[in-house]
């Protein structure tokens, strides 16, 4: 291709980053470590093809490789109200969107989630030698779950609609397209088959991009059919497709039997709510669920004990963070979020919240992706003398009230717990403020928290994912932080290494470009770094062909796996 002496080379950068990983993980983690890598890579490995006709000791036959048929019950943190690609609506939803969907690239199929992406409805692109214009060729017979026909116009429609107040189904608020159109300049259909989107400035990461969740091909007969109701009426290509939608409940999914890569092996996946971590756990040791990518962390050292299920935990690619909401004081005194940020005891959490299955934090650029610098490892830890000088230096009498707003799901409420501990230790006062998850996001994205707590997963596989919507001027910086309005000098500044960061071809320079950025943050904070979470899997003892690089980052791709 025509961009190879950038793309390219980057590309070769990734998958040695990656492999330095592995070799880390192998070689330096003790027993506990070393066991989940080894679990990790054997997942992403090809399972070697076994003997046709395989027998038992005893003399039976056994299925040898992938299965047809058989349910796959999904046990999902949540499941949201609404499937629009454009809303944030829970991870849940976002796993419906991988399986119902399908994206002009996709991730890698060697497993390991920073590997160039591969065609999938774009079935070849150009980039040109600037690197601001990708031509891409649409593979040819792919069929909606409705039965009509893609073609170039239903992906311009698709990677438009959430930003065209003229379009049938555009709501106002829709916000999540932010991935892949903040940088474009325009798109077209130059002819039935071909897809031509310009950028404004270079993006070393755009393939990347157009398979973010947001980034769905959706049918346009459904969408002039449905408009807005597309909501509960998601219709796209790929290989599984809604056959009901229990809003707030349960998503039905059933094999799309015209997929154009072939049926799937699994007849259905039922993908059930359980915000109650208790009944989660009864449900996977029951044997109700059979697949859990959001299990207890509390129950995981127990399930790794039982032969009827299977642990897999992958990369530490999950940010566990605070942000600091300097829209509202005291989070607006630099001491106050310092003094915070060295209270705060990682290691506990790591073991006592997530029973180990975590790393230490740097920054936000993590120890997996291009540009990770180490130095940030000297502010994100435990320092209790430097708390007490932050907390005399803040000017304010002790002991200094804030509220800490989260989630009331999965580890959150324990972790709050820890760290309201933690503060009130060095001169808080702590108030816990647990919220459902649409009262959470409305209170934070508003502007209306002091702290809060969140996480952001490396959906997209390059640094800029996570910088750019966490610090630039239109993202979550206006209500997490406030620090757009709070610190606009600051807000600028960021906005500029953002904006070289990702069009950079240079990996030297770009390197040193997320070195500032991870600098500037450490400057002052806005978001103050709690751990690296590698995040587990559970699934039943006969499932198999799960996708681990990206279950590790919360996408849940199922189109392989199999039950036998």
């Amino acid at each position: 291709m025509s961009e190879k002496s950038s793309q390219e080379k980057y590309m070769e950068y990734l998958r040695d980053v990656a492999m330095s990983r592995r070799r880390f993980l192998q070689g330096s983690l003790g027993v506990a470590g070393s066991l989940a890598a080894a679990q990790f890579l054997a997942a992403c490995a090809p399972a070697a093809p076994a003997p046709s006709g395989a027998e038992t000791a005893a003399g039976d036959a056994v299925a040898t490789g992938p299965q047809p048929g058989g349910r796959l019950v999904f046990a999902a943190e949540t499941i949201g109200e609404s499937l629009e690609p454009g809303l944030w609506n829970g991870f849940g939803i976002t796993n419906v969107h991988d399986n119902v969907g399908a994206y002009l690239t996709r991730p890698n199929s060697s497993g390991v989630w920073t590997d160039p992406p591969e065609p999938s409805l774009a079935e070849s692109w150009e980039v040109s030698d600037d690197g601001l214009v990708y031509t891409f060729k649409i593979r040819p017979g792919v069929k909606f779950h409705d039965g009509s026909d893609l073609d170039a116009n239903a992906i311009v429609r698709s990677l438009t609609r959430q930003v065209n107040p003229d379009d049938l189904s555009y709501v106002e608020g829709l916000y999540m397209h932010t991935n892949y159109t903040v940088n474009r300049k325009s798109i077209t259909a130059t002819d039935d088959m071909t897809v031509v989107i310009e950028l404004e400035r270079p993006d070393a990461a755009y393939l990347y991009r157009l398979f973010h969740p947001s980034a769905i091909t959706l049918s346009s007969v459904s969408l002039d059919e449905f408009g807005a109701g597309i909501n509960t009426n998601l219709v796209s290509c790929g290989p599984f497709k809604v056959e009901r939608f229990v809003p707030g409940s349960e998503v039905t999914l059933v094999a799309f039997e015209d997929f154009w890569e072939g049926r799937p092996n699994l007849d259905e996946i039922i993908m059930r709510g359980y915000p109650d971590e208790g009944a989660m756990l009864a449900a996977i040791e029951s044997g109700e669920v059979n697949f859990a990518p959001y299990p207890p962390s509390s129950a995981v050292p127990r399930l790794q004990q039982s032969s009827a299920v299977k642990v897999m935990a992958g990369e530490p690619v999950v940010n566990l963070f605070l942000g600091c909401c300097m829209l509202n004081a005291p989070m607006d005194n630099r001491d106050v979020r310092f003094a915070i940020n060295y209270a705060i005891n990682r290691e506990n959490l790591i073991e006592a919240v997530l029973y180990g299955l975590g790393e230490a934090p740097a920054t936000f650029v993590g120890p997996t992706e291009f540009g990770f610098d180490t130095a940030g490892y000297e502010v994100s830890k435990q320092d209790l003398d430097k708390a007490a000088e932050h907390i005399a230096a803040s000017g304010l009498p002790t002991p200094i009230e804030l509220a800490l707003t989260y989630e009331s799901n999965r580890f959150w409420p324990q972790m709050a717990e820890l760290l309201k501990s933690d503060l009130e230790a060095v001169g808080f006062a702590v108030t816990l403020d647990p919220q459902d998850a649409g009262t959470y996001w409305g209170k934070v994205l508003g502007g209306e928290s002091q702290l809060n707590m969140n996480q952001r997963s490396l959906w997209v596989p390059d640094p800029d994912n996570k910088v750019t919507l966490l610090f630039s001027g239109d993202g979550s910086a206006q209500g997490e932080t406030g620090i757009v309005g709070a610190m606009p000098e600051y807000s600028a500044k960021m906005d500029e290494l953002l904006i070289a960061g990702r069009q950079e071809t240079d990996l030297t320079r770009r390197a040193e470009i997320y070195k500032e950025i991870q600098d500037l943050i450490l400057q002052e904070l806005p978001y103050i770094m709690l751990a690296y979470y590698t995040k587990p899997t559970v699934m039943a003892a006969n499932v198999n062909g799960l996708m681990a690089g990206s279950a590790s980052t919360e996408r849940i791709f199922l189109q392989s796996v199999w039950i036998g």
